[in-house]
């Protein structure tokens, strides 16, 4: 028989019992249908997973700040811009990897890989006002490493030493804090090292039990500065500065049968992070980065969709995973939920310029419950 159309094999795919057997017994035996079926539905994957977003969340609050100033420098108002979305995981156990300095480098990481840059001098350029889901996935993550010249160092995974440097694909690495990561006898002795008024919910979901660990993690400070491999951009710089930031881990209850220090949920609270540049544009950083060989295309294309860099902060976010937009207390925020369903994480940006993260073994309303009592 004749090979079948293409449309015909895309509703193989779709509507199995609605096509002819014969064209299912040919299929299955015919490499060149298989192939062609599998590149159709490869090709429908892809191109449903850039149509199906962006979703809008205005972000009424900061476009409303940007008015007021322009205004009172007596110049004429411009329109605010939209923020599009993009989607996907928390693993089933989604502490198996919680670290504040994890967070503040994948922050770092992402920020430089998404373009982060600006004009000439000192210029802040990244304070960001929101959240945004950034689909990853490991092949993704690995391209970045390798891209980068980091070769899988611990770098993504959270700086080896309180300071210290790298060298680059396209120039060197510095960073500094004031300390490692350490946890404290309390409350109060996080919020006053970490120099902002840290707080916890009053009633927690069931299961949950009592706060186990409170953790400081120091302010870091991370510089890229671009060499002569960089071309047009050599000898700009992006410092981004993170933190400080405070995260509490609970354990579960006896009548949850889970064992006390068993982690059940995890709060992180820090200041935006900021970054400033020297030097070349951050359009011209942005286009230079996404144009290099070795930046998968795909993951290109949705920082892209991301937008305007400069106010929004990247969530990566796993391939599987469920990924929704919320509102925590009027601010946007991403919702992330395990493919199981028993995990779920929302990370968003108060009016105040506080990022929070709240994870755990609970279901979407318990986490949104949680959130909602952090102010």
């Amino acid at each position: 028989m004749r090979h079948p159309a293409d449309g015909v094999l895309r509703r193989l795919a779709d509507e199995p019992l609605a096509v002819p057997d014969r064209i299912s017994e040919h299929t299955a035996h015919c490499r060149r249908c298989t192939a062609r079926q599998a590149r159709m539905l490869e090709e429908a994957t892809f191109a449903s997973r850039l149509l199906s977003a962006p979703q809008l969340v205005p972000d009424t609050d900061g476009a409303w700040a940007r008015f007021e100033r322009e205004l009172h420098n007596g110049r004429q108002p411009r329109s605010p811009r939209r923020h599009t979305w993009e989607p996907s995981a928390l693993r089933r156990n989604p502490f198996a990897r919680i670290s504040l300095r994890t967070g503040l480098a994948l922050g770092a990481a992402g920020t430089l890989a998404a373009g982060v840059s600006a004009a000439a001098t000192l210029t802040t350029i990244f304070a960001p006002t929101h959240v945004a889901p950034l689909a990853v996935n490991q092949a993704d993550m690995q391209a970045l490493t390798a891209f980068a010249g980091l070769n899988g160092a611990d770098v993504l995974g959270g700086f080896s030493s309180p300071s210290g440097s790298r060298t680059t694909r396209f120039g060197t690495l510095d960073w500094a804090s004031t300390g490692e990561g350490h946890p404290v006898a309390s409350l109060a002795q996080a919020s006053a090292e970490a120099g902002f008024p840290a707080s916890l919910p009053t009633q927690l979901p069931a299961g949950v039990g009592a706060v186990r660990h409170i953790f400081v993690q120091p302010r870091v400070g991370a510089t890229l500065t671009f060499d002569s491999t960089a071309g047009s951009i050599a000898g700009s710089t992006v410092t981004l500065n993170a933190g400080p930031a405070v995260m509490a881990v609970y354990g579960g209850t006896a009548s949850a049968g889970a064992a006390a220090d068993f982690p059940t949920l995890a709060i992180a609270t820090m200041p935006r992070p900021t970054a400033v540049s020297s030097g070349a544009t951050m359009a011209q950083i942005e286009s230079f980065v996404l144009a290099q060989p070795g930046i998968p295309p795909q993951l290109a294309e949705e920082i892209r969709l991301l937008g305007d860099v400069q106010s929004t902060l990247p969530v990566p976010v796993p391939s599987g995973a469920g990924v929704s937009t919320v509102r925590v207390d009027g601010s946007p925020g991403v919702m992330l939920t395990d493919s199981t369903g028993a995990a779920a994480g929302v990370v968003w940006e108060d009016a105040s310029g506080m990022v929070h993260f709240v994870a755990g073994l609970l279901d979407t309303q318990d986490v949104l419950n949680v959130a909602s009592q952090l102010g």
